[in-house]
């Protein structure tokens, strides 16, 4: 269950920590994100930054050790590898259920551009960054959280307003994800967790990848069906002209 006066008390220690050693907000992309969502998971310092084997832990816990990973989950594979040999590992996957930019000079501080906050319905990037790590899913002593979160993306800039359709522009730019708001917990342990992200849309006893990805509202090239796939939601049981065909798998009975 989400705490969110438990996550505001996170994410101001973790400003605080960040002003104390930079003087001010935002110096490293997604450091607020991660230190926010580290703090909140595992608030004690004595828990943080642990090594096990050869590798820091962001922290370890009576709930055993916590990875918070903002982005490309397939950096993690030599820690988990190591760690899923010692303990229950939890891997915190931030993704999205707002979001919302600022465009601020960095020298005024003067906030030039504000796009309002949209919600986001799609978990296409996290299905994306779950098949990276694909082998690791049935893991008994694995757990996802999916932490959907209000995210102010701040983008700060010098001198004139950068053209956004310019690459070389936009790398200049310095890009900051400020957590709002805790808005949902997706906890993925267990087959039947990953049964949640089978379409709610009827679907034929056999169907096609792009049958599912049509029922979800998803483009064809969604990983959402590997992923079910994988841990054992769905089984792949022949072929369509081209196309493989999937069917659903009985969990119960």
């Amino acid at each position: 269950m989400i705490d969110n006066d438990k996550f505001s008390a996170a994410l101001g220690t973790a400003l605080q920590r960040e002003r104390g050693l930079h003087g001010s907000v935002g110096t490293q992309n997604e450091k607020i994100l991660h230190a926010a969502l580290k703090n909140y998971y595992a608030p004690f310092a004595d828990e943080q930054e642990i090594k096990i084997g050869s590798f820091f832990a962001d922290a370890v816990c009576e709930d055993g050790i916590f990875e918070i990973q903002t982005r490309q989950l397939y950096k993690l594979k030599d820690k988990l590898r190591e760690f899923l040999k010692h303990s229950r590992v939890t891997v915190v996957y931030p993704a999205p259920s707002a979001l919302g930019t600022l465009y601020l000079n960095e020298e005024s501080g003067e906030l030039v551009k504000e796009t309002p906050m949209r919600k986001i319905n799609s978990l296409l990037k996290a299905f994306e960054e779950l098949y990276s790590i694909r082998e690791f899913l049935n893991d008994e002593n694995l757990r996802i959280i999916i932490a959907r979160l209000k995210i102010q993306k701040r983008v700060y800039f010098r001198g004139n307003f950068p053209n956004l359709s310019n690459r070389s522009a936009k790398k200049k730019l310095r890009v900051e994800k400020m957590p709002l708001e805790f808005s949902e917990e997706i906890i993925l342990e267990g087959k039947t967790d990953y049964a949640r992200f089978l379409p709610k849309n009827p679907l034929p006893e056999l169907f096609t990848k792009k049958e599912f990805a049509n029922a979800v509202g998803e483009s064809a090239s969604s990983l959402r069906p590997e992923v079910l796939r994988t841990v054992g939601i769905i089984e792949k049981v022949g072929k369509k002209g081209n196309s493989n065909l999937y069917k659903k798998v009985e969990l119960y009975g």
